[in-house]
Formats: structure tokens, C-alpha cells, sequence
């Protein structure tokens, strides 16, 4: 009996200590639903069901308007920009930071972050097609579809670093860098799926 008296309290603390994990855990994770454009997400949320209303389609949209206009990956030349995300999926723009014309990947998609610790936090970030296929975000998030609903990690919606006050890419920057205009999408491999996989290891499917 004493001994069993002895043992109750060290068991009592693991378990605490596992809830306190899964719990830091389950902050550390947020449901991510991709959307082509604003108009589907709103349709999506007028379905019975719906997991999304029209108000948080709106706010997650207007900030992955303005995380593009401030992170956007940008370039000197158009042909840079198709290099990393494919032919057709770039515009012309006025830098505002006395940088001339520069090229930016038009936006084909966004993400709606919702936090699953019951935070009430929303968030939102634009999708770039890739050239060799999928999604990214400014983040180097990579997506296998612009469509669909998973869990992925909260570093997902970190805000990325401003570029509008940067020097545009070049082509010559990723032929000696052996990497795309975000370093860390090298070693990144699509899995397929709408979240095929993540910078940080980890992947889903769709």
C-alpha cells in the first residue's frame, strides 16, 4: 500500500504532462481550406454545412490581398518570372519602390486559416502557381490543388518577408543558387493531394 502511495502521484504528473503536449500540439496546428478566388469561397459558404461564413471569406481574402502586394516573390523579367511559375502566370507592375517595371506570379488561389485551439483567429494567404506544377504561397508552402480543406501547421500563415522594398530576382540568382525564388521549396517534394506537402515535412492529402 505504501508503495502504491509512492507510485500514484509520479503516474498522475505523466499524464498531465502528455495532456500538456497534446495541447501544445493541437495550438501548434491550424485547418487550412484553399479557394481558386473570393467567388468560390463564397459559394462554398452559402452551402448547408458550411464550414466558412461569407464575413470570413472576405477578411482572409483582403489579407492575402495585402500580404501579395507586400510579399509577393518579384522579378526583373518576365521571363524570370514564368521560369518559376510557368508561362501565362505573370503581370507587369510598377515597383513602389524606385525599382522600375517588375514581374509578379498572379494570385490563383488563397488560403483561409482557421485556429483549432479555439483561439478565434483567422487568417489568409495568397497561392502562385508553380512551373512545375501545384501551388505555393510567399511562405513556400506547397499545394497540390488550389481546392480543399486539411490540418496543417500554424507556421503555414507565418507572415512572410516583405519584397516590395527589395530588389526584384533574376534569373541568374536561382542558376547559381541551384534553387526556385524561395530557397527552402527545394527541398520540398509534392505529394499530390490539395496540401500535397509543406516546408517543414509535413504533407496530407487531399
Amino acid at each position: 500500500m505504501k508503495r502504491s502511495r509512492h507510485f500514484r502521484p509520479i503516474t498522475i504528473g505523466l499524464i498531465g504532462a502528455s495532456a500538456f503536449a497534446l495541447a501544445a500540439c493541437k495550438q501548434d496546428e491550424e485547418q487550412a481550406t484553399a479557394f481558386p478566388d473570393l467567388k468560390a469561397c463564397i459559394a462554398e459558404s452559402a452551402k448547408p454545412g458550411a464550414t466558412v461564413t461569407e464575413d470570413q471569406c472576405t477578411s482572409a481574402y483582403a489579407q492575402a490581398v495585402q500580404t501579395n502586394q507586400q510579399s509577393a516573390p518579384r522579378y526583373d523579367a518576365m521571363a524570370a518570372c514564368e521560369e518559376q511559375h510557368g508561362a501565362g502566370n505573370c503581370q507587369q507592375a510598377e515597383s513602389s519602390s524606385g525599382f522600375g517595371s517588375v514581374f509578379l506570379p498572379i494570385v490563383t488561389g488563397f488560403l483561409l486559416g482557421k485556429m483549432l485551439s479555439g483561439g478565434g483567429g483567422l487568417f489568409g494567404q495568397p497561392m502562385y502557381n508553380r512551373a512545375g506544377g501545384g501551388f505555393t504561397t510567399p511562405g513556400g508552402g506547397i499545394f497540390g490543388s488550389n481546392r480543399g480543406t486539411s490540418v496543417v501547421p500554424s507556421s503555414t500563415f507565418n507572415k512572410p518577408a516583405p519584397t516590395f522594398n527589395k530588389p526584384p530576382m533574376s534569373s541568374k540568382s536561382f542558376s547559381s543558387s541551384g534553387s526556385s525564388w524561395n530557397g527552402s521549396q527545394s527541398a520540398v517534394k509534392s505529394q499530390g493531394g490539395f496540401g500535397s506537402s509543406f516546408k517543414g515535412g509535413s504533407s496530407f492529402g487531399g
